[in-house]
């Protein structure tokens, strides 16, 4: 048998699985046309306002259908919901390569939030239960830390490969995405099932049952309810980043392949920075790095609306890599613990991922809105408010 400790021998099925897991978070979020689909929508003729219109509805859309998808993984195997989640992307690029207005580009959004919805909870639950199933779950940090290393590295080489084919055509990153969805739908293919008691699948009614009974878990919960409130917090920061950046530093005289070149720079921090997160808790203590992550990510908003072009932007630019990079192998473990019922996990961390999105959904239409001067300090004042709010429910956290 495999102990639980990090020093008990790994089965081979399980390395395998472990590294195909891997690739697979390294391919299924590799976005190329994430440093320039601002500036694409932008040459199809959407105002700010529009583009900004798009991520509320992205994350309307994901705020309906995560706890369905969370419930269908949960269900029908959170391998399938993967390769769906996958399917769902190619199409979505497909549409958005022939896309001229906001209808197109809207259809184009709800399944790129399908797709997000059906992968995001089910994986992380799927490498929590592949661990689990073979004594190693005490591992689950560590194993995270490097999954989202992986995913950062995907997202390191797609930005900056992205930002060299938008310089010729700014529709290219699309399609290149879209290979991408269609290994990383390949490779989860290949993946076993991690669960070895698969409830039954059962009627609609049911399902229904199951999505009500994840968010009564995490109401029910003080602890997970607040660490779902700071994750929040956190992702509209951290998710405001993809939106603001482009304008951002194309005022500021980047280019396309420039452009392309800083996210991938961030992303390689932030993929450092996951690897290290496990032995940062080890040394710093989970709770100190709670709030540290907040108010450092907080602030460098706060920053970046008073500075140039410069080594002070980029410094900040790295501060907040850093928080992409802690954000998941800091806070999924928390809200992992905290799950009684793991045959409800992956819609229990839709849950979760709902809170973020439908927060996301009122926040970007508002910056939409506010246009694209001082942005920055916005952001860094809602993060700031972020703060204060999840301090005066402390209590609940310790």
């Amino acid at each position: 048998m495999v102990g639980a400790g990090g020093g008990a021998r790994v089965r081979p099925g399980l390395v395998r699985e472990l590294r195909l897991f891997h690739l697979y978070r390294l391919l299924a979020t590799s976005y190329f046309f994430l440093p320039t689909f601002m500036l694409f929508q932008a040459e199809r003729g959407l105002t700010f306002g529009e583009r900004l219109g798009l991520a509320g509805l992205y994350s309307a859309t994901i705020v309906l259908v995560e706890v369905p998808t969370g419930v269908f993984a949960d269900r029908v195997g959170r391998r399938r919901a993967m390769i769906v989640g996958s399917v769902a992307m190619v199409v979505s690029c497909a549409v958005a390569v022939g896309a001229h207005g906001f209808g197109a580009f809207a259809v184009a959004e709800c399944l790129a939030a399908l797709s997000m919805a059906l992968s995001s909870g089910a994986d992380s639950a799927y490498l929590h239960d592949l661990l689990q199933a073979h004594g190693r779950s005490a591992d689950y940090r560590r194993h995270e830390g490097i999954a989202s290393a992986a995913h950062l590295v995907g997202s390191a080489a797609a930005a900056l490969l992205g930002g060299m084919l938008a310089a010729g055509d700014l529709a290219l990153p699309y399609v290149a995405t879209a290979a991408a969805a269609a290994c990383a739908g390949l490779v989860a293919s290949r993946l076993g099932d991690a669960r070895a008691d698969r409830p039954p699948r059962r009627a609609g009614a049911a399902w229904a049952g199951d999505m009500v009974a994840a968010v009564a878990a995490v109401a029910r919960n003080g602890r997970l309810a607040w660490i779902v409130a700071y994750s929040t917090v956190v992702f509209i920061l951290l998710r405001a980043t993809i939106y603001v950046y482009q304008p951002y530093l194309e005022s500021r005289g980047f280019g396309s392949v420039a452009i392309g070149a800083t996210f991938a720079g961030t992303f390689v921090v932030g993929a450092v920075v996951a690897l290290r997160t496990p032995a940062l808790c080890a040394r710093l203590g989970e709770h100190r790095l709670v709030w540290g992550l907040l108010a450092m990510l907080a602030l460098s908003f706060v920053g970046l609306a008073g500075t140039g072009a410069g080594p002070w932007m980029l410094a900040l630019l790295v501060v907040q890599a850093v928080a992409t990079g802690m954000a998941s192998p800091l806070t999924k473990p928390i809200m992992n613990r905290e799950i009684a019922d793991a045959s409800h996990r992956a819609a229990t961390l839709s849950v979760e991922s709902m809170a973020r999105r439908l927060a996301m959904g009122i926040f970007a239409p508002l910056v939409g809105l506010y246009g694209e001067i001082d942005v920055m300090l916005v952001i860094g004042l809602v993060g700031l408010g972020g703060l204060a709010a999840l301090l005066l429910a402390a209590r609940v956290y310790r």
